[in-house]
């Protein structure tokens, strides 16, 4: 891994370069991890963006000097900023996990004409209000003071060990339990001393220029009930919220693909990535994929009530989404326990989930061993009007002087009708026709007028989900499957569009 900086504050750094060289995505870790934290998202956000991942000082590759004043929040983000000059980047996303998140708000904070867009996932150090800062800070000193007197063997006791981890995947828990075992103590120390708390922005939380999509995973206990509170801190219209039902404290390695996808629909939707274009399915031939194009972009944040989604989480919901923009009251952020822990970059508990929500056929899709089981109509297509036969001429019989043949009228042949563009709000959902078992297709919503929409709620094969601009959904059988959206808008109608898709080649009749 390459290092950059001066000597003895030098941070490790990889960049996963893109073939038509698409715009930086920057991924920060959190406290005790590594960039392996990310290795399990590396391969799908690579189809979208130039990744590139970043080691904090202390962690990973990158130096661990003894005195604390180095890893202080100006000094890190005033690191970040030589590393993007270094790399000739004039503006990145920037996407942190719990520790890294708020390290990521605060560059957001500091140095916005850097930024196009922010990506914050469970973070109590972001969130914390000034009473967790003294609990916390008071946490943190008493751990940081041990590990220069002990060393970090005892924290292997503890639940930051990723060793201990029922959820991760194999591979990553290896890599960050690998990591772990070689921080050193100077390195940890410090960044509890003078990051992990002294990063914490709460005042300044209003002052935020950048749009934010904010990660929840549902069943962090320590995150997730304070997430409302935290996004609604910010400027009206700037933050979304993903929540991932099925993922704990490291949701973007507990539901990978929905992580992904909630985090390029975000840089879709604020007009860092194009519209979506068409793609090889790898079976052959291409399937169009088309997100909501140059309206989606244009509508950006001004789309206060729209939102995006992916799945995944950790707690009691049955989908993940990306809400709408939070409300804008500003409700205190309740202090969070354990701060040691609240802060870890990964933490353990609760079983594995490794691929997202299941997607069994419900009564909505049913796969072709009982097609009739079907409950929702595909969409209508489109009859053209048909041209009446032409009555064949009749053989040429004389007609008898006297009588003058009449005059025939010729019949009038119907002019096909062009197909009616609505002319009131409408729902329309854009995404592949077809699929093959297993895949996971994306479906956009189409609707219009963009800005008039203040609500989507999705009907998938294995879930109901609402405020959500996309959804993600995986075919597990063969079978004609139905993807359906609800849309309210603002004058307070709701419109219904349903989408047919072929799974494995079962026609949808």
């Amino acid at each position: 891994m390459p290092l950059f900086g001066a000597p003895g504050q030098r941070i490790g750094y990889e960049v996963y370069p893109h073939p038509q060289d698409a715009p930086p995505l920057v991924l920060l870790h959190g406290f005790t991890a590594s960039s392996a934290s990310f290795e399990a998202n590396l391969d799908g956000l690579r189809e979208h963006f130039t990744v590139v991942t970043v080691e904090l000082l202390g962690h990973g590759a990158s130096d661990a000097p003894i005195a604390s004043a180095a890893y202080a929040p100006e000094q890190a983000v005033r690191r970040l900023v030589n590393l993007f000059d270094h790399l000739g980047y004039d503006q990145v996303m920037l996407c942190g996990h719990s520790l890294g998140g708020a390290l990521a708000l605060r560059f957001a904070l500091d140095v916005p004409e850097r930024l196009a867009g922010l990506v914050v996932i469970n973070s109590s150090s972001a969130a914390g209000s000034p009473e967790w800062r003294e609990t916390a800070r008071a946490g943190m000193l008493a751990m940081a003071a041990r590990v220069r007197s002990e060393g970090t063997g005892f924290l292997k006791n503890t639940r930051l060990y990723p060793a201990h981890s029922r959820r991760l995947d194999p591979i990553t828990k290896d890599l960050l339990t690998r990591d772990f075992d070689r921080i050193q103590p100077a390195g940890l120390a410090g960044t509890a001393e003078s990051l992990v708390v002294e990063v914490n922005a709460y005042e300044r939380h209003g002052e935020l220029g950048v749009p934010m999509l904010l990660v929840v995973g549902d069943r962090d206990a320590d995150f997730a009930p304070n997430a409302a509170a935290f996004a609604a801190r910010f400027p009206a219209g700037l933050v979304r919220v993903a929540h991932l039902p099925e993922a704990g404290h490291a949701a973007n390695i507990e539901q990978p693909r929905e992580f992904e996808a909630a985090v390029t629909g975000f840089a879709r939707l604020i007009g860092y990535l194009p519209a979506a274009t068409a793609r090889k399915t790898g079976i052959g031939g291409t399937r169009l994929m088309t997100t909501l194009g140059g309206a989606l972009v244009v509508a950006g944040i001004g789309l206060l009530a729209a939102a995006i989604f992916l799945n995944g989480g950790d707690g009691g919901g049955d989908s993940p989404l990306l809400a709408a923009p939070a409300p804008a009251e500003d409700t205190p952020v309740a202090a969070t326990p354990t701060p040691e822990e609240a802060t870890a970059g990964t933490r353990t508990a609760g079983p594995l989930n490794a691929g997202g929500a299941s997607a069994s056929p419900t009564a909505a899709a049913s796969p072709a061993a009982s097609p009739t089981a079907t409950a929702t109509t595909p969409p209508a297509t489109a009859t053209p009007t048909t041209r009446p036969a032409t009555q064949a001429a009749p053989a040429n019989t004389p007609t008898p002087a006297p009588t003058p043949a009449p005059t025939a009228t010729p019949t009038e042949e119907p002019t096909p009708e062009p197909t009616a563009t609505p002319t009131g709000p409408y729902a329309a959902i854009s995404g592949p026709a077809t699929a093959e078992v297993g895949e996971t297709a994306v479906f956009y919503d189409a609707s219009a007028p963009v800005g008039d929409v203040l609500k989507q709620t999705w009907t998938t094969p294995s879930r109901t989900e609402s405020w959500v601009a996309g959804v993600s959904v995986s075919f597990p059988s063969p079978g004609c499957y139905t993807v359906s959206l609800t849309v309210l808008f603002k004058d307070e109608t709701s419109q219904t569009a349903s989408h047919a898709v072929s799974v494995g080649g079962v026609p949808c009749n």
